[in-house]
């Protein structure tokens, strides 16, 4: 499956704090034999979230958004989501159910609760707000604890498949070795193949979901480098 991440939040975007949601989720799809085609971030808007939700929703087989479910002024992504869908935004019974287990506030209860209509719910052990899913969309709270307690539910809906990486020491330089990595990228399509130089040594990375022949691309620029 081809996956689409959307990262809400000024603060990621000014620098306060690093992506470090969107790098979870890519590494645990990409380990889990799937594909992150796009990793996008975009501010607290909702006009800017609801036009990437819409694009990307409509090329991706599923978009993971993070951020913005709280109870501030800022948290607008239920809002945004809605928008991009044409969907109504409502009172989620199920979502005040959940809430009232963890908070007595009204205000904090009938902010987080208004979703989108249709919005299934997931909910969150570790904070307040529950992350929720409709159509090829998931929506999770932004405090790294929370996201990573419910993507990982969410994503347990999702088949794993087979997945292999292999990786290369080269020592040298990549400018040394391009003819010949590029004659490795050029015979196996089916393997994907990347090089990250450090210093003074380059390492190259084979990743696929047939074994074998992410050892064959392996051994062939091994030869050829010999």
């Amino acid at each position: 499956m081809q996956f689409a991440i959307i990262s809400v939040g000024n603060e990621i975007l000014s620098g306060d704090i690093e992506n470090t949601n969107a790098a979870y989720m890519a590494r645990r799809i990409t380990l889990s034999g799937h594909r992150v085609e796009r990793i996008v971030t975009v501010p607290d808007s909702i006009p800017d979230i609801a036009e990437e939700v819409r694009r990307l929703a409509e090329r991706y087989d599923f978009v993971l958004v993070t951020g913005g479910l709280g109870a501030t002024h800022d948290d607008v992504t239920a809002e945004a989501i809605a928008k991009a869908l044409g969907k109504k935004l409502v009172k989620n019974d199920e979502a005040v159910r959940v809430l009232m287990k963890k908070t007595n506030n009204k205000d904090v209860i009938d902010k987080i609760a208004m979703l989108p209509e249709s919005a299934e719910i997931v909910e969150n052990d570790v904070g307040v707000a529950p992350a929720f899913v409709i159509e090829n969309i998931a929506v999770m709270p932004g405090v790294p604890a929370e996201m990573r307690d419910t993507f990982e539910k969410i994503f347990s809906r999702f088949e794993r498949t087979d997945h292999f990486v292999e990786t290369l020491r080269v020592e040298g330089y990549e400018e040394d070795m391009l003819e010949r990595l590029n004659e490795v990228v050029k015979q196996f399509p089916d393997v994907e193949i990347g090089s990250y130089p450090k210093p003074g040594y380059v390492i190259v990375k084979f990743s696929g979901n047939n074994l074998e022949r992410v050892m064959q691309a392996k051994r062939f620029l091994e030869a050829l480098l010999k």
